[in-house]
């Protein structure tokens, strides 16, 4: 018996070693290709199966990234307050039916047809965030203006509930009501709440981008080694992770210590391409994966969980090549060897 056990420890610990050596020498060509500047983590039940940075934090300094520095995640990032809401929600504090105007009481007579379901699908009908126009202008972003623009809005695109569209004032609005729920500002709610019961001790809500005195930012920037020409001043949108604590994110989310299984559930339900969660695929009541991909300027990310195969996947770039969801396959494909 004793034979036999040492015999599966060796055969266990063999897997592993090929399964690692196997991510090494896949990430090294995209590297060489030049195709890789960022951070990569691949872990597989309880052991950090690869994990290593590529490239440079800033493109003047060409000082190196390492595995502290910290990352925009794009889109990812509203993942958190559909989070922070729906715990508010199993508290009892507000309902998915209830209505923007219940919590927010300056925006015109559409938010009383609006409810917050309806903000976490995306089916409520609020247009895009003018992006392009603040870039092209040179407009820092703020929450005050993004709200004196969606206070102008005089007509929803389509009835709420009828149609579906990405629009960032979904998230904004839902960071607005868990401030007016909680009582705490949206940065300090996410911080009690969300990173210190989820251990995610290295993320933080940046104060401006481009950055300043900020811990280790990992500095976007072009082909060219231009940088991106965001000018940002608003919280909200500058969350900042390391690629351990988005591990740490998705292996509490899922193992419901910051959410219920039906909640996350509910948040995985989705009307056009994705949910506030991203994409989450359900065989009945049993999760398959949960991925989310996202981008801003010259950072892309995506996350990775495979329940089957316990396995998590984070890739972030501060330089894009768009082939990260790419790479997230075929790591997966490698650890679960169905890769030729």
């Amino acid at each position: 018996m004793k034979k036999l056990l040492s015999l599966y420890i060796l055969m266990a610990f063999s897997t592993a070693s090929c399964q690692q050596s196997n991510v090494a020498d896949y990430v090294q060509q995209q590297y060489e290709k030049g195709e890789l500047n960022g951070n990569i983590l691949v872990v597989k039940g309880d052991s950090v199966l690869y994990e290593k940075s590529f490239g440079i934090a800033h493109p003047e300094t060409k000082e190196q990234l390492t595995a502290a520095h910290r990352f925009n995640i794009g889109s990812i990032y509203k993942e958190f307050p559909a989070v922070a809401v729906m715990q508010l929600i199993e508290k009892g504090s507000l309902k998915p039916d209830d209505k923007i105007s219940d919590y927010l009481d300056d925006l015109p007579d559409w938010a009383s047809s609006i409810s917050i379901q309806q903000l976490f699908k995306y089916t409520s009908g609020l247009p895009k965030v003018s992006w392009e126009h603040y870039v092209d202008n040179k407009i820092p972003i703020t929450e005050q203006l993004l709200l004196k623009d969606l206070r102008k809005v005089e007509e929803l695109v389509f009835k709420p509930g009828t149609d579906y569209l990405y629009s960032n004032y979904n998230p904004l609005l839902l960071t607005l009501i868990v401030e007016k729920v909680s009582g705490q500002s949206f940065e300090d709610y996410v911080q009690q709440h969300i990173f210190k019961p989820a251990k995610m001790t290295d993320s933080y809500f940046g104060k401006a981008m481009p950055y300043k005195n900020e811990v280790l930012p990992a500095i976007a920037f072009d082909k060219d080694y231009n940088f991106d020409p965001f000018r940002n001043r608003e919280a909200k949108f500058l969350m900042l992770f390391t690629t351990k604590d988005l591990y740490q994110w998705l292996y509490h989310l899922h193992s419901y210590q910051l959410l219920s299984k039906a909640s996350i559930k509910f948040l995985s339900e989705r009307e056009g391409s994705q949910s506030p969660l991203g994409i989450l695929e359900w065989d009945g009541d049993q999760l398959e994966m949960h991925h989310h991909h996202g981008e801003q300027g010259n950072y892309e990310s995506v996350i990775r969980y495979y329940p089957k195969d316990d396995l998590y996947i984070v890739i972030l770039k501060n330089q894009k090549y768009f082939n990260v969801m790419d790479m997230a396959d075929d790591i997966h494909d490698i650890v679960t060897n169905t890769k030729n």
